[in-house]
């Protein structure tokens, strides 16, 4: 595995952690690893080889959606009587984490 892929593998592993400070700093990391074309054409090998033990788009994907879960979970399950700006706040997180699976979905596209 590549030293730019075995980034991409860590920063994968630290979205599926269960503390939201850490999630959040990797999410530019992740956008930032993603915008590597050498990265980009080492998925885009890997994913067509079908390998078991490779980085391919499938599991970075399933990390992305883990991730996802576990943001929706913590902003669906704190108090939902809430002041109105909390609740805008909320909104907008979710709006980046849906921006961010379509940023994941376009990269993934265009490589392809």
């Amino acid at each position: 595995m590549s030293l730019a892929l075995h980034d991409l593998f860590i920063c994968c592993r630290q979205l599926e952690n269960d503390k939201a400070t850490v999630r959040r700093k990797e999410i530019e990391n992740f956008k930032r690893l993603l915008r590597d074309s050498e990265i980009v054409l080492q998925l885009d090998r890997n994913s067509d080889s079908k390998q078991a033990k490779q980085l391919s788009w499938d599991a970075v994907f399933e990390a992305l959606q883990k991730y996802f879960q576990k943001e929706m979970e913590s902003l669906t399950l704190t108090n939902p009587n809430v002041s109105v700006s909390t609740q805008t706040s909320r909104q907008k997180k979710m709006q980046a984490i849906g921006s961010l699976v379509k940023y994941f979905i376009r990269r993934a596209n265009k490589s392809q």
